[in-house]
């Protein structure tokens, strides 16, 4: 530690007299303040032995390193922005706490950001983020392609996109592998004697809800599926979008048999929707969402649904993100894809022939609730 640095150190301490300092710990181990820096920096040019002595009074005197004179003298803020599309979105907080996993490794704070899928709130968020430098952001689900957008990221702050991508740039981005997953959910529908499946595609700017959607005409193209267009639902990832849908797809002359729908919040509200209109779930109508949120497993939802590593793929966003910001020399950006897999609970079911019609059975488990919903 040079003059400079602890000039830092002092200054930064200096406004809470009562902790205790980097000074104190060199006064009680004899030792010098680069020595005690060092050791509890853990660098390898301090001897076992001191490094245990120097933790041992820290530890005794209540020593904690100044996170002001931290990021002076390492000239990072150790913050990390991340935005989220929508905060009441369940799927949402495995994302965040992936994230959050590798930030409290490299001992930095997040900072959150909620847009609601707004590109004008996003930018609010994203230059208030750079005001306070932060080291650098991870974008789940956000917008990427306005030029307002790009000239924030092309600003020199690292970035990760997460869930949502840019085809036109090359950005670090973590994702998942859409097109298996979606033809992987039909297959089951097709092996239980489904031919007519209806979608609940995402919003159009997402280039994740695109992908679904592409690899929904790609397997209806491939298991020879009725390709009728009403069977095509333009959703916006909500509860209401999905209530929306499930109502057109019943009204039809000719109704589907089942329903995919682009994430498990649109599910949810295909099951408001069938259980409105007194339609069983799986008996008239099959259902699969994609997420494997935690209510999808409910009991009284019992959701068959793709399991998206959410956790797993905020972390891995978080490492490359750190990578970003550690490396002088950076390399080309880089694209993870997770593999997802196929939950088959109790929405699914061999397909029924007809029109849906009220089965009195189902209606009666339903008023004294002593079975789950879709049983």
């Amino acid at each position: 530690m040079d003059k400079r640095e602890m000039d830092l150190t002092e200054e930064a301490e200096s406004s809470d007299r009562k902790r205790a300092t980097i000074h104190d710990v060199a006064r009680e181990c004899r030792v010098s303040l680069s020595t005690v820096s060092n050791a509890l920096a853990g660098k390898t040019n301090v001897s076992e032995e001191t490094k245990q002595r120097v933790l041992a009074a820290a530890a005794k005197l209540g020593y904690r390193a100044s996170k002001v004179a931290r990021a002076l003298r390492m000239q990072r803020s150790f913050t990390i922005g991340v935005l989220i599309a929508d905060v009441a979105n369940p799927a949402s907080p495995d994302f965040v706490r992936g994230i959050e996993d590798v930030a409290v490794r490299e001992r930095c704070t997040l900072l959150l950001c909620n847009t609601d899928g707004d590109e004008e709130k996003q930018i609010t968020h994203m230059r208030s983020l750079l005001d306070q430098q932060v080291d650098g952001m991870v974008l789940i689900s956000q917008h990427c392609e306005g030029e307002t957008v790009r000239q924030l990221l092309a600003s020199g702050t690292p970035f990760v996109l997460l869930q949502r991508r840019c085809p036109r740039y090359a950005d670090d981005y973590v994702g998942a592998d859409n097109l298996t997953s979606v033809i992987d959910a039909v297959r089951h529908l097709t092996d239980l004697g489904h031919r007519r499946i209806a979608f609940i595609r995402g919003p159009q700017e997402s280039s994740t809800a695109q992908e679904r959607y592409d690899a929904y005409l790609h397997a209806v193209r491939a298991f020879r599926l009725d390709d009728d267009p009403n069977l095509i639902f333009s959703g916006d990832y909500s509860i209401e979008g999905g209530y929306a849908a499930a109502i057109r797809f019943l009204e039809l002359e000719k109704p589907p048999t089942a329903i995919l729908a682009s994430n498990d919040m649109s599910a949810m509200g295909v099951l408001n929707a069938t259980s409105d209109r007194h339609i069983d779930v799986p008996g008239n109508v099959s259902l699969i969402g994609f997420d494997d949120i935690a209510l999808a497993s409910f009991s009284r939802i019992n959701l068959t649904t793709t399991h998206l590593p959410k956790r797993d793929m905020g972390a891995a966003a978080a490492q490359l993100l750190m990578k970003r910001i550690q490396r002088k020399e950076q390399p080309d950006p880089q694209t993870v894809i997770f593999p997802t897999r196929l939950v088959v609970r109790g929405t699914t079911a061999i397909a029924a022939v007809g029109k849906p019609k009220v089965r009195v059975a189902a209606l009666s488990r339903r008023n004294d609730q002593t079975e789950p919903v879709g049983s």
